[in-house]
């Protein structure tokens, strides 16, 4: 029988990253839970933890990034875009973002963290020429799958850097396999303060 009194309030690096890009905007702890598929209780303590690092007001209208947490979401930024929805993938959700200055990686080994965090398949493409390419054979991915173009249009990436589009029965599991695969090339790169978070 465990000791403990109810549920412990349990969020990942990837939660509080997805909640950072959300409070871009007010929102609420029921909009938060319900987004991430996480329970109120980790709501609380995740917008707690933000809260302490002094990056977030609230108000009746809800949680949202003050001027340093602007700052912050900028930093963040620099590193990979806001994840943005895709076209859907096998009928499932699907969410695309684009990782600047990739370090070097296996495409294989990016689709493997994905699938570990509850994607059910992921893309991991290239811009070369302007152009979306699988590196492995730089095939592009306007003839293979041209109704996601549109999708990756609107990350506006740059010559050279990643693109990474994860699908899922659910939308918050594509949200968070795609920030985990952007965590995984750049957690050396992140603010300390946002890694910390998880500790």
């Amino acid at each position: 029988m465990s000791w403990k009194r109810g549920a412990y309030p349990e969020f990942s690096l990837e939660d509080a990253l997805a909640v950072i890009f959300m409070l871009k905007n007010p929102t609420g702890r029921k909009a938060i839970s319900d987004e991430l598929g996480l329970g109120e209780g980790s709501v609380r303590t995740l917008l707690k933890r933000l809260s302490t690092l002094g990056i977030i007001t609230s108000t009746q209208k809800g949680h949202f990034l003050n001027e340093k947490g602007i700052q912050l979401l900028g930093r963040i930024k620099d590193l990979f875009s806001e994840p943005v929805k895709a076209e859907k993938i096998d009928g499932m959700p699907a969410v695309a973002l684009k990782v600047r200055n990739p370090p070097g990686f296996k495409s294989i080994e990016l689709r493997d963290e994905a699938i570990r965090f509850f994607a059910r398949g992921a893309m991991i493409l290239l811009i070369k020429n302007g152009e979306a390419v699988f590196p492995e054979d730089e095939r592009k991915l306007r003839e293979t799958f041209p109704e996601i173009v549109r999708s990756i249009e609107s990350l506006a990436p740059d010559e050279g850097d990643l693109i990474v589009i994860t699908w899922a029965e659910k939308d918050a599991d594509a949200l968070k396999s795609a920030i985990h695969v952007a965590v995984s090339l750049k957690e050396d790169e992140l603010p300390r303060e946002i890694v910390n978070l998880t500790g």
